[in-house]
């Protein structure tokens, strides 16, 4: 199988090329062939093997099918679901499992960026993927490793956004195109778990609540200047990129209670403002009673937890993420995180864009983390800085124009402030 994400993409990426780029004494496409649907037959000099092109909208469409090799263009254009449905099509009567190849070609970017870079590149692994840790092999590619490509688009690629620059010309899989948070630099925003929380500064809890899905707990102090710093959390994964732990709310209460003994100074307790999403405060479906049971809140509250919702308005938010993230002219953010803190450091770089919504994260990736920290930029927000229209330069050169023209309208005869638009700029 050689796959893409879609049809369009299979067409354009795969299709047309082998049209053009095999040659007919290697063998034969076929648009609907009786037995293999589309696919690209070779002669059988050379082996007569059969190569079937396929797209990824649905992989279940392959449900009872049969591959020895499954190579996926655009890997991480796919969510981890698809990678780990198509694994268990590698099977084929009379050939070795570890003969069974899946290879995956791709950018950086894309829905599935997480969890290829938490596989390939971080070496991240759950449990189930013990003893299978070393047959992950990672092969870069860089512009360099291309003998074809002339001196001109070289010099195209220094041309780029350092970020942009490190990924085409030096592969790096830090900054991509489509990356949500891009001001997020681990040299500038983490710092190390030696720093002490100061005694008496106010102290926050936000919570991400998650089932199959992970939850994501943080647990925050604010400083003098208003920063929020991140100085512990609980992430709740099985180890695999967005897979939960399944944890039950009482589950979920002692854990925390146990970690926050953890917090204490000098035998005295932290007081935390809890913040939440929404969710938690929805009733929950009573199986066994029929009817309506106790909401997640109703449970946390039994324990002593208690939360307040969050704003959870997705133009607002990510705004005020943004905001926190950015150095301001002190050469500081609003926003810190402790080393310890690796689920932040780990997922908050991973995040993309939504492709149709133009202002928001793309909600299909491992967003929990974000959702959980936006709690707490909504409760504390800061000015956003609206973009300034430099007035000076003008008022001068009109002054200038004053002083030597009698005639007021003959000073607009100068070309260069006849048309303010021109002139008026951003910064």
């Amino acid at each position: 199988m050689i796959a893409c994400e879609n049809y369009p993409a299979l067409k354009d990426r795969q299709i047309q090329k082998i049209a053009t780029e095999f040659p007919p004494w290697l063998g034969k496409s076929h648009n609907d062939h009786k037995d293999y649907g589309r696919c690209y037959v070779l002669n059988p000099k050379f082996g007569g093997g059969v190569i079937v092109l396929r797209n990824l909208d649905d992989p279940s469409k392959y449900q009872s099918a049969e591959f020895v090799f499954i190579f996926v263009d655009e890997l991480t254009k796919n969510k981890y679901e698809v990678f780990t449905f198509l694994r268990s099509r590698l099977r084929c009567p009379g050939v070795p499992t570890n003969e069974l190849k899946f290879i995956g070609a791709t950018n950086p970017g894309g829905i599935g960026h997480g969890w290829c870079k938490a596989f390939w590149i971080d070496k991240i692994f759950a449990d189930e993927w013990e003893g299978f840790e070393n047959e992950f092999k990672y092969i870069p590619s860089k512009a360099t490793d291309n003998p074809h490509l002339d001196s001109g688009y070289y010099k195209t690629l220094d041309t780029l956004p350092e970020g942009l620059r490190e990924a085409f010309r030096d592969g790096s899989w830090d900054i991509f195109i489509g990356q949500a948070f891009p001001e997020f630099n681990r040299k500038i925003h983490v710092l190390p778990d030696e720093t002490p929380v100061p005694i008496g500064a106010p102290c926050y809890m936000t919570l991400d609540w998650g089932f199959g899905k992970p939850f994501s707990i943080g647990w925050w102090y604010i400083d003098n200047e208003g920063r929020i710093i991140r100085f512990a959390e609980w992430y709740g994964w099985n180890g695999t990129p967005n897979e939960g732990l399944r944890m039950t709310d009482s589950e979920i209460a002692e854990g925390i209670i146990a970690r926050e003994v953890g917090f204490e100074v000098n035998g005295l307790s932290r007081n935390f403002i809890r913040i939440s999403g929404n969710d938690i405060f929805n009733k929950k479906p009573d199986y066994k009673g029929g009817g309506q049971g106790k909401s997640t809140a109703e449970v946390f509250s039994e324990y002593g937890l208690h939360f307040s919702p969050g704003d959870s308005l997705r133009v607002l938010k990510i705004r005020q993420f943004r905001e926190r993230l950015k150095v301001r002219e002190d050469n500081q953010p609003m926003l810190y995180v402790y080393e310890n803190c690796e689920q932040f450091i780990r997922t908050i770089p991973n995040m993309t864009m939504d492709e149709k919504t133009y202002e928001d994260i793309d909600t299909k990736g491992e967003d929990h983390v974000y959702d959980e920290v936006c709690n707490l930029c909504m409760a504390r927000p800061i000015t956003l800085e609206a973009p300034r229209v430099k007035t000076l330069e003008v008022d001068e050169r009109l002054n200038s124009l004053e002083k030597s023209h009698t005639d007021p309208y003959d000073r607009f005869e100068d070309e260069s402030v006849r048309d303010f638009g021109l002139i008026s700029t951003m910064q």
